[in-house]
């Protein structure tokens, strides 16, 4: 599989994860868990443009700059210390069908995960080090849709990491 081939599965995933957190829109009816999916529809388009972005290069035979691929998501670092503190903030109840949605997107994430680790032992140089980043990035996603579910599946509320990520942006 060339670099292209891998680039065009990537868009696959990615593709599918995102059009999940978009349709969460329709099924959760509480603000925080609109705010949460919609904060990882949004990077997940912008993997999607990035790689659409890295599919036209590689066609053209050029130079992928991977300063364009980001993450909005913050690492689960920044949020282990601050749950005591948003514990406080936690609404009494979400409505929708929250923990299925959390459960196929935490299954997503392990799987565009597993792809993107799997890509970085068939690759090597700079694109090596784009899918180094996905994984990275992907990692962040499974730790944020975890923690949305264990606070959903324990005690029925959304633990917000967004406010964090306002804390330290």
């Amino acid at each position: 599989m060339n670099s292209e081939e891998i680039f065009k599965s990537a868009l696959f995933f990615e593709k599918k994860i995102r059009d999940l957190y978009f349709s969460a829109d329709k099924i959760i009816d509480d603000e925080r868990g609109k705010k949460i999916f919609s904060a990882l529809a949004d990077d997940e388009q912008s993997h999607v443009d990035f790689l659409e972005y890295s599919i036209d290069i590689l066609k053209a035979q050029g130079q992928i700059d991977i300063s364009k691929l980001e993450s909005a998501i913050p690492t689960k670092e920044l949020f282990d210390d601050k749950i005591e503190k948003m514990r406080k903030k936690i609404p009494e109840k979400i409505l929708g069908d929250v923990k299925r949605v959390l459960n196929s997107a935490l299954k997503l994430e392990i799987e565009t995960s597993e792809f993107y680790k799997d890509a970085c032992e068939k690759t090597e140089g700079p694109i090596k080090e784009i899918f180094q980043k996905f994984v990275e990035i992907e990692r962040r996603h499974e730790d944020v849709v975890q923690i949305e579910l264990d606070h959903a599946s324990n005690n029925g509320c959304w633990f917000n990491f967004m406010e964090i990520d306002m804390e330290h942006g």
